[in-house]
């Protein structure tokens, strides 16, 4: 019996031992490496907290010249926040566990239930979506990017993709949310130990042909790729 349990626990610590070794060298590894935009029309930021990314970029826009014309409003209407207007310039958006994202304000408030369903894709995802009136890179905790027209419009194909839309509309979670200006919607995906928060955000910018890790995730995985 004693032996079978110390089987399982050293399987447990390999397993464990392995996925940290992948999770430090595979965002060495870059798709996209070679990767240049053929025009800088577009600037984005990616975002953490320390533990969390995040995709940020200007609520609307127009460019000249260009196909691209797209209003983050139409998807995730600011109405639905409560101290929005039309000063908030910026949209900063992420995916993540339901769990994690509503039950866990802070890492004292984590529940083994809540680990468990995410660790092994039990759970259900949701969008976190927070407006700001302004954004500026500080070179550690917000990194800038710049895009061509035809990756950025890549880049909100691939996170629309993300919401889980009811007649073309983002669906609202009912919930406090932790701040005035940000909100939870329904999600599409399943979040796991495989596919974290920061995998999402590592695989929404190879979409755009940003320069990222094969495999993102921790935050450092994403955010050590973006110079």
């Amino acid at each position: 019996m004693l032996k079978g349990l110390f089987k399982i626990l050293l399987y447990c610590i390999a397993a464990i031992t392995v996925w940290f070794v992948c999770a430090i060298l595979l965002p060495k590894i870059k798709v996209n490496g070679d990767a240049v935009p053929a025009q800088k029309d577009v600037t984005i930021y990616v975002r953490t907290n320390g533990t969390h990314t995040d995709i940020v970029m200007p609520k609307k826009i127009n460019l000249p010249n260009s196909v691209v014309s797209y209003n983050w409003n139409n998807l995730v209407n600011d109405s639905l926040f409560k101290d929005v207007d039309s000063t908030y310039n910026y949209i900063a958006i992420g995916w993540g566990d339901k769990g994690f994202y509503l039950d866990t304000p802070e890492w004292k408030d984590l529940k083994v239930s809540t680990a468990f369903k995410a660790v092994f894709g039990l759970g259900s995802t949701a969008m976190h979506v927070t407006y700001y009136k302004t954004m500026e890179a500080d070179g550690d905790h917000t990194k800038e990017l710049m895009v061509s027209a035809m990756d950025y419009q890549n880049l909100i194909t691939e996170i629309t993709k993300s919401f889980k839309l009811e007649n073309n509309t983002a669906q609202l979670i009912a919930h406090p949310a932790y701040g005035s200006h940000d909100n939870y919607f329904e999600a599409n995906g399943t979040y796991s130990l495989f596919k974290t928060c920061n995998v999402w955000t590592g695989n929404v910018l190879k979409k755009a042909n940003i320069t990222m890790g094969l495999w993102t995730p921790l935050q450092s995985g994403v955010m050590d790729n973006i110079p």
